[in-house]
């Protein structure tokens, strides 16, 4: 087929949650299909970034706007009664070079990657339109109004409202919506039930980490993330509080690393603690894995996947997340990771698998089974694929067309790249 995927940021490199996920779906597209890639974003790409996607790709476009400008855009359509999500998204230049495409060569298909950038695809004449949510934006902006105080929870309100509608009418415009996992996918189900959905899951590259079975035997521990992102700031304010202070006391010589890019200060300030590093940026990942002993995820909330856990399993690493982090995961039981809850409980976890040699690759090989099983690129094409052929069929009624987790097996104003 000739696919068209268009994202809301250039999905390479794969750093953050949003690009982990879209970068999988490319590449399981370019494996059989003609893919033209379309993306938004506020820095252009590097050359040899560009590079390697366009190996993938028929034709590349970027529309890169700086993000003050972005962001008055957004205001704008703040004031006009929209969300600033879209408004933010809405480049007209970028819808432009969309529907000058979609006239020269005709796409048998779009994949389109989240609500905030499907206005831009609306008006293309391609009949097979799948929508790929990832997460249910408009619960993620009423979480964070539920934990944050006026006048910011007034905004978050009012943004997680606009939202909801910007993807109630994104989803009328697509055939098939698709979300990273079950939660999420009935999660969506409950707002919009007249709106087929189904199950993609989020993929990382194992052969990105062919060194699994290796075990640190330095009592390192690490956390993997956007240090700006509310969740994971909150994560880290709650571990360095609660749980770091009983895993020293235990473990005197153990290291604490914070890995992510624009950490916030509060974030930051955690460097001044004996035993803890925060690295900022760093252009991979892998070295700060190589090192670690136990991976955590402190993240509450019911908010899609964590990507950085996913990262984790194909590295092998034993981990100890929260109950919410691992609703999102799909895996067998017993599970690959350790669960905890309260500060004692975590902190436990942490001290049996920096002592326990043992116990730490039991979880560490669990944890790369489960992504072999279900997070491996050739499970997403599988998927992809399935989707894809779904939505070729005639017309049927929508109750009986795509079932929950329908996912197929295995079960349990500047261009940055090319020009219009």
């Amino acid at each position: 087929m000739r696919v068209l995927l268009v994202t809301p940021r250039f999905p390479y490199p794969p750093h953050r949650g949003d690009t982990v996920r879209s970068w999988g779906v490319l590449r399981a597209l370019a494996a059989r299909h003609e893919v033209w890639l379309a993306s938004v974003d506020t820095v252009p790409p590097a050359p040899e970034h560009a590079a390697v996607v366009r190996g993938l790709c028929r034709d590349v476009y970027c529309c890169v706007t700086p993000e003050w400008r972005c962001l008055l855009r957004g205001a704008a359509g703040l004031l006009l009664g929209r969300s600033l999500t879209e408004g933010y998204f809405g480049d007209a230049a970028f819808r432009a070079c969309l529907r000058d495409w979609a006239q020269r060569p005709g796409f048998d298909a779009v994949i389109t990657y989240s609500s905030s950038i499907a206005p831009a695809v609306v008006d293309l004449p391609i009949r097979r339109r799948l929508l790929d949510l990832g997460d249910v934006d408009s619960h993620k902006w009423a979480l964070y109004a539920r934990r944050t105080w006026p006048p910011a929870r007034w905004f978050y309100a009012l943004e997680s409202r606009r939202v909801a509608a910007l993807e109630r009418d994104a989803a009328a415009d697509h055939e098939l919506c698709l979300l990273v996992n079950e939660r999420e996918r009935r999660k969506f189900a409950r707002r919009h039930p007249a709106c087929p959905t189904g199950v993609l899951r989020t993929t990382v590259d194992l052969d990105d980490y062919p060194g699994h079975e290796a075990l640190s035997t330095e009592p390192v521990v690490s956390m993997v993330g956007s240090m700006f992102y509310p969740p994971n700031v909150r994560a880290v304010e709650w571990f360095g509080q609660r749980v770091w202070p009983r895993i020293r006391a235990a473990v005197p010589n153990a290291r604490w690393l914070i890995v992510g890019s624009r950490p916030s200060a509060a974030v930051r300030a955690w460097a001044r603690a004996p035993g803890v590093t925060v690295t900022g940026y760093v252009p991979d990942v892998r070295p700060y894995l190589a090192l670690t002993r136990v991976f955590v995820n402190p993240v509450v909330g019911d908010i899609g996947v964590q990507s950085k856990v996913l990262v984790a399993l194909a590295a092998g690493r034993p981990a100890v997340v929260t109950p919410d982090t691992a609703a999102g995961i799909d895996h067998e039981d017993p599970p690959p990771f350790v669960v905890a809850t309260a500060p004692t409980e975590f902190a436990a976890g942490v001290v049996r698998l920096l002592r326990d040699d043992a116990w730490a690759r039991t979880i560490g090989a669990r944890a790369r089974a489960t992504a072999e099983r279900y997070y491996s690129a050739v499970a997403q094409r599988t998927a992809i694929e399935g989707y894809l052929a779904a939505v070729e069929e005639p017309p049927v009624p929508t109750t009986n067309r795509f079932v929950p987790n329908s996912a197929p097996p295995p079960q349990p104003r500047t261009t940055g790249v090319g020009q219009p």
